[in-house]
């Protein structure tokens, strides 16, 4: 199974090229990871509709995330416009040469093609590149790396740190206990309905059939009689 990171720049809302180039990955021989963030959203619709598997990776610190992935992903896929710096699209790309790992640039700027950094051929098509990859070569060692700049457009652009207080998170858990215990009564009291509406229909049809019978009983004395 091949890993393939994926990544954006923080304003890509360009959901068809996503989308379009994810439907030439074959699931059965890719696995797709990627990092929370503003466009994980967008990835992942794409990423469920081509039924590919897509890991998630967190982090409050995108240096030590991205370090993480680069040790398991064998090639990555980089959306990016190239007009943003600090970023983690830049930060991939930059250690991605370092190391000589694979990746390919796709770029609205020329959307029928794509940059790939393994291949000398221009024309190339996306899954012809996705063809020529096999697993990284795992004698490669990767430096740890932490870079400031990088971490803090990072939480200031794509992470959403959500503190809540231990009384409201209390509060919050006796809300959602109350409301399991309210579903389990109506379950309860549903089935034991449901077993009484069984009743009433059998009685009901019971009563319709016998009403039924007495009539025609009565009909055939009615004409036995005349």
């Amino acid at each position: 199974m091949i890993n393939i990171g994926v990544v954006t720049d923080i304003s890509w809302d360009n959901y068809i090229l996503i989308f379009n180039k994810f439907k030439k990955i074959n699931s059965e021989n890719y696995r797709l990871h990627s990092i929370y963030g503003k466009t994980l959203e967008l990835i992942s619709i794409c990423a469920n509709k081509n039924l590919l598997t897509l890991i998630r990776h967190y982090s409050d610190n995108l240096s030590k995330t991205i370090y993480n992935m680069l040790q398991i992903c064998d090639i990555w896929i980089i959306f990016t416009n190239q007009i943003e710096y600090n970023t983690t699209s830049r930060l991939v790309i930059e250690k991605c040469k370092e190391y000589n790992i694979k990746y390919l640039i796709v770029s609205e700027y020329d959307r029928n093609n794509i940059y790939s950094s393994f291949s000398y051929k221009y024309d190339l098509s996306f899954k012809k590149n996705l063809n020529l990859i096999q697993v990284k070569d795992t004698t490669i060692v990767i430096d740890e790396f932490d870079y400031k700049i990088y971490n803090e457009i990072y939480l200031d652009k794509s992470h959403i740190n959500i503190n809540i207080p231990n009384d409201i998170r209390m509060k919050l858990k006796e809300a959602y206990n109350s409301l399991y215990k309210k579903k389990q009564e109506r379950s309860i009291k549903l089935l034991y309905d449901t077993d009484e509406i069984k009743k009433e229909k059998q009685i009901k049809k019971t009563n319709k059939e016998f009403n039924q019978l007495e009539f025609s009983q009565n009909r055939i004395k009615y004409y036995k009689n005349r």
